[in-house]
């Protein structure tokens, strides 16, 4: 048969070929390829082994020449033939990159159609004409397992699940003792190695059939990351954070081809940084596309691929800190709280861009719903020693980016029938009314894959057909429910309308799981958890019970004073008749005495009614906002209305935390009216004071505070728009105000932390003027003067730090905490005066803040001592800025100061200026001393023996110093 008239060649598949989900990554046709188990007879020479070194990192499989003189004999190679339309040969080859073709005679194939698995053989008829390959590594590539390039649980994974494909364990097992090369080098690479149910399909069959073999499979041996060789976890290989694939991922075959030309355009073999960006409006596929395109070139172009969020510079450090942690050789507890406490933020992002920068394998970092194209020059490397690629997906298009762009649009018709044929069934969209209605469908809901897929998993979940799903669709749109109460713009409110039916349909499963979802709009889109819809749902209770004590004591006060009222106009009646008839002095006297005696009754009934309603009232108003107790009901319902919301994919989850999409939250906002969403944001406001925990002085909850604080900003970004009752509006502003200082204490996130103190203005503002009002503005004024001086805003600094001060003056100076606050912000003003060398204000200042401190009433002796101590410390320090310096002064105020800290950090920061001091007197010894105890406190402090910055500052001195037990 000539070359022209033959339409297909045949491959044989004896690796992950064999698993036909792999197919979409090269195949550029929708049918799938037809295929029949088979087997090479060891006549052919071959023998199959892991021997094929990827330029990725690792060792994938191959076939060599068998040489019994080295003890590798031919033997029997099962596998599966797979007829290749040869259109896509080119394609074939490409996805073989390092292997050649090598033609297998017709006599050495057999096929065998008795064996059977979970996907259908085709009967074959071979003929001499056809052409029957396979792919042999070139000798470039031939080489066993080694440290750097070992074989990898996920590739193992995919082999093993193709045998099971099409041979069931029969044929895995064949595999395995058909094969050689198994070695020692064995790295579980796979997300949550150790949680193996979350990600490995058919993990159970496949680790019990390599443990039965682990002699020969070397089972034992197999490591999980944390547990491999130093030198292969310094590399940076593999995967981290990539969201699972979407197995009804349709079409989009135009758009992932430029988009992988996008890359090739640029690259032209440079070494270098290039950036891809992925456009389009929220909903339309953007990290569904790049997911997918992850998928296809991971590992085949990329060693080693990360995701992150990058919606703020917040969302991208905590990303950054934990994949640093991830990739840690010894990933224990105290080397997280290293990674996430004691490394700065700017440290954390120059060590990721290092570590990006050095990678000798090809990598890609996907920037997720990048918000600010500004934080592109932080947190990208602007170099790299191999090739490396920057793929975003984002709703802003950068104009300066030339046409590296990809605008992502939405489906088109034939498309969106495709997503639904594959993600309801095909019974469900059968027959011509069913198509009929899925074209109708597509068209109503803009062919946005959002909407789509949100109807799917409506028809999937209550298992109904197309066209029944849009009659109930076009009967919502028509009532309107959920979208009477505000329109969104363009294609949300088609969400909106989808949104409906699912929300009716999970009201019917669980109600609650309905409430949680109206909830969950108001925080943020990411990072929810079962704890944190167990305390919406407590505290949704705390608000029910206390709202109806409220009417019960309304209640209870309205037929009271109907009751009163009654008596008293009786008395009056009684009275008025009396006069009327009666005309004697005596009779007169006593009908007054009467009407007095009632009238006093009367009163005496009101009063006592009116103070047993305010003691109810007290005793309810009380709202236990830090309770960590759940009841059964509460933790029953938080899974139902977690499962729930998963059902309709609703909730995405990953790893245990769960996921809204944006444009739900803004679709399921616009169906709440006024009323609604106050109670809802009052339920959202007091989760948020129960589940946030940060503390400036104790940075154990510095780590859970990051996990929440997306969502305390979010649920106070929404009170702004709402007419909160004055306790929640000053919630809100407390912790806007608390958010702030997180962001700027541990995040370096000054901007961030500039605008959640603004809204906490804005909010104390709206509210009701009090006196605890007014101390909490001038707080939020004080951190707002701090931010600016971290900024060098030093002139705003001062203007903040004086209107606080001017508020705190007029409030109750015998206040503990008005007290406080005045002595704080006169020491945050020395401080500032002395950054900008005004020294005789600073000191001013200074001492005034010490003198305030001394006399106010202790709240805790190591608190007042320790704030004293600061104060002093930086009256130290204007002395020694004097010209000449102070340094008697400074040192008589730095050993005060030591005296009254009991903080190690405190103590060996003061021990470090002290050494300065005496330094500059001639004391060295006194100096060496002096650095000698600050340095035995840093190893106290940081006990686990990390290289902390503190830790090599002294030592740098003791240096200069010449210090003997440096020498």
């Amino acid at each position: 048969m000539s070359d022209a008239s033959r339409a297909y060649d045949y491959v044989f598949g004896f690796g992950s070929i064999m698993d036909t989900s792999t197919h979409a990554t090269w195949q550029t046709s929708s049918a799938p390829m037809r295929g029949a188990v088979a087997t090479i007879s060891k006549r052919f020479g071959y023998q199959r082994e892991w021997n094929f070194r990827s330029n990725t990192g690792f060792t994938a499989l191959g076939v060599s020449k068998a040489d019994s003189s080295q003890d590798r004999e031919s033997c029997d190679i099962n596998g599966v033939l797979f007829q290749v339309p040869l259109g896509e040969m080119g394609n074939f080859d490409k996805r073989e990159v390092g292997y050649e073709r090598v033609a297998i005679p017709l006599d050495m194939i057999a096929l065998h159609p008795e064996i059977s698995g979970f996907h259908q053989q085709t009967q074959f008829s071979l003929t001499k004409s056809d052409r029957i390959w396979i792919y042999v590594p070139l000798s470039s590539h031939a080489m066993y397992a080694d440290e750097n390039h070992p074989l990898l649980q996920s590739y193992v994974d995919t082999v093993l699940r193709g045998c099971l494909e099409w041979g069931g364990e029969a044929m895995a097992e064949t595999f395995i003792l058909t094969t050689g090369g198994w070695g020692t080098y064995f790295l579980n690479d796979t997300p949550s190695s150790r949680r193996p149910w979350l990600y490995r399909k058919e993990y159970r069959t496949i680790d019990e059939l390599l443990k039965k073999y682990s002699e020969k499979t070397h089972y034992g041996d197999r490591r999980h990351p944390e547990e491999f060789a130093a030198n292969f976890n310094q590399r940076m290989k593999g995967t981290w954070s990539i969201p699972p694939r979407n197995p009804n991922f349709t079409g989009r075959d135009t758009e992932l081809t430029r988009l992988h030309s996008r890359f090739l355009a640029q690259d032209l073999g440079r070494k270098a940084v290039i950036k891809v960006e992925v456009t389009g409006m929220g909903g339309v596929g953007k990290s569904q596309l790049v997911t997918e395109f992850v998928y296809r070139h991971f590992p085949v172009e990329y060693g080693f691929v990360v995701w992150v969020n990058a919606e703020t510079s917040d969302t991208l450090v905590a990303d950054y800190r934990q994949l640093l942690a991830d990739l840690a050789s010894d990933n224990t507890d105290a080397k997280m709280q290293v990674v996430d406490i004691n490394k700065s933020s700017e440290d954390v992002v120059s060590e990721v861009k290092s570590r990006l920068f050095r990678c000798s394998l090809p990598w890609l970092l996907v920037m997720d719903n990048l918000e600010d194209h500004g934080l592109l020059d932080t947190f990208v490397p602007h170099g790299a020693v191999t090739r490396g690629h920057i793929l975003i997906t984002t709703r802003h298009v950068d104009v300066d980016s030339g046409s590296g762009n990809l605008e992502l649009s939405c489906f088109n018709t034939d498309e969106s029938l495709e997503f639904l044929r594959r993600s309801v069934g095909t019974y469900n969209i059968e027959g011509p009314e069913n198509e009929g209605a899925a074209k109708e469908l597509s068209d109503r809901l803009g062919n946005l894959p959002l909407a789509l897929g949100m109807a799917a998993a409506y028809m999937r979940r209550c298992d109904v057909q197309v066209s029944e799903y849009l009659e109930r669709f076009l009967i919502s749109e028509k009532s309107g429910h959920f979208i009477l109460h505000g329109k969104l713009n363009d294609y949300a409110v088609t969400v909106a309308s989808s949104l409906c039916l699912s929300l009716e349909e999970v009201e019917k499963l669980s109600p609650v799981a309905c409430e949680v979802l109206k909830l969950l709009c108001f925080l943020g889109p990411d990072q929810i958890s079962k704890s944190l819809i167990r305390h919406l749902l407590s505290a949704k209770k705390n608000l029910d019970h206390e709202r109806l004590n409220r009417k019960l004591i309304a209640k209870n006060k309205r037929v009271s004073l109907q009751r009163h009222c009654f008596l008293f106009c009786v008395v009056i009646a009684g009275g008025a008749a009396t006069l009327l008839t009666k005309r004697h002095s005596l009779k007169m006297g006593m009908l007054a005495f009467s009407t007095m005696t009632a009238s006093m009754a009367v009163f005496a009934a009101f009063q006592n009614s009116t103070n047993t309603m305010f003691d109810v009232t007290e005793s309810t108003s009380f709202r236990n906002v830090s309770a960590t107790t759940f009841s059964s009901y509460e933790y029953e319902q938080s899974d139902v209305a977690w499962n729930v919301l998963k059902s309709f994919s609703l909730l995405t989850v990953k790893d245990g935390k769960g996921s809204v999409h944006r444009l739900l939250q803004k679709a399921m906002r616009s169906c709440q009216n006024e009323m609604e969403t106050i109670y809802n944001l009052t339920i959202c406001i007091d989760t948020m004071s129960a589940m946030w925990s940060f503390k400036t002085q104790d940075t154990d909850t510095w780590k859970d505070s990051l996990l929440m604080l997306e969502h305390v900003k979010s649920a106070v970004s929404h009170c702004l728009d709402y007419p909160l009752d004055a306790t929640h509006t000053m919630q809100a502003g407390h912790l806007s105000n608390s958010a702030a200082i997180y962001s700027a204490m541990t995040l370096n996130a000054f901007s961030d932390a500039k605008l959640s103190l603004d809204l906490s203005l804005k909010l104390y503002e709206n509210a009701k003027s009090t006196l605890q009002l007014q101390k909490a503005r001038a707080d939020a004024l004080h951190e707002l003067g701090r931010i600016f001086r971290y900024q060098g805003k030093y002139s705003d600094s001062k203007a903040s730090l004086l209107e606080a001060l001017k508020i705190l003056r007029l409030l109750d100076q015998k206040d503990t905490n008005v007290q406080q606050g005045i002595a704080d912000t006169l020491h945050e003003l020395g401080l500032l005066e002395l950054k900008r060398h005004n020294l005789q204000e600073a000191e001013s200042r200074l001492i005034e803040s010490l003198q305030l401190r001394r006399k106010s009433p202790p709240r805790s002796e190591n608190d007042v001592n320790a704030e004293c101590a600061a104060t002093l410390h930086q009256l130290a320090a204007v002395h020694v800025a004097q010209k000449p310096p102070l340094l008697d002064k400074a040192k008589a105020l730095l050993l005060e100061a030591l005296g009254l800290c009991s903080q190690i950090g405190q103590r060996a920061a003061t021990l470090k200026q002290l050494a300065r001091v005496t330094l500059r007197q001639g004391y060295l010894d006194h100096a060496e001393s002096f650095l000698e105890q600050a340095l035995e406190l840093y190893r106290e402090l940081y006990a686990d023996g990390t290289k902390h910055m503190n830790i090599a500052a002294v030592k740098f001195q003791q240096v200069r110093l010449g210090c003997p037990s440096m020498t």
